[in-house]
């Protein structure tokens, strides 16, 4: 009998400690979860109080230098942009950047699908088929590049905003823009002669 009394109390104690130490734990995992809350609040705060000082300072002096910077970091060589030609169709804008080596690249605020929709060429006459459209002849198959202060720079939107007002002469509303990469056009005589 006095086995199962002292089996009896030690299991209590047991389960006491146990509940104590659950009980410690929690509180723990919340006063932890509070200062990695408060760090992240303090973060964001120090992130924007930087970026507010440094949004006097942001300047493009040369907005085709900068994006060639731009699309070097993102694409991880230089594009060697020609020119940045202001485009607007059916509601839509772009920036369009002939590169030396034939390629095109196409930026604007417009997600892809909608973009791609929007651009496509339609009509099943000679000439529609005939007619190359902003991404070419296989817009769906155009390779997009997402541009945002992630993949191009923490300042990005603010630059892509300054950049964005220089070329086309409107502000940009969107705080990423979608890059696509049309590859040259091949020319029909050339094609032609492949098959």
């Amino acid at each position: 009998m006095l086995d199962i009394l002292f089996a009896l109390s030690v299991l209590a104690a047991v389960i006491f400690f146990g509940a104590l130490i659950s009980v410690g734990n929690e509180r723990q995992r919340k006063a932890i979860d509070g200062i990695r809350e408060q760090s992240s609040h303090w973060a964001e705060q120090d992130l924007r109080l930087k970026r507010a000082r440094a949004m006097r300072d942001v300047r493009i002096p040369d907005t085709r230098q900068w994006l060639s910077g731009v699309t070097a970091r993102l694409l991880g060589t230089s594009p060697h942009l020609l020119a940045l030609n202001p485009w607007e169709e059916n509601g839509m804008k772009a920036v369009v950047c002939p590169c030396e080596d034939g390629r095109k690249l196409v930026m604007t605020p417009v997600p892809p699908a909608q973009f791609v929709k929007a651009v496509r060429v339609n009509g099943r006459s000679r000439l529609a088929k005939a007619e190359v459209g902003l991404l070419g002849d296989r817009p769906q198959r155009v390779t997009v590049h997402e541009m945002n202060i992630v993949t191009c720079g923490s300042f990005f939107d603010l630059e892509a905003k300054l950049a964005w007002q220089q070329v086309c002469g409107s502000p940009l509303d969107a705080e990423r823009l979608y890059l696509f990469e049309v590859p040259p056009a091949i020319s029909n005589q050339h094609h032609r002669s492949t098959f």
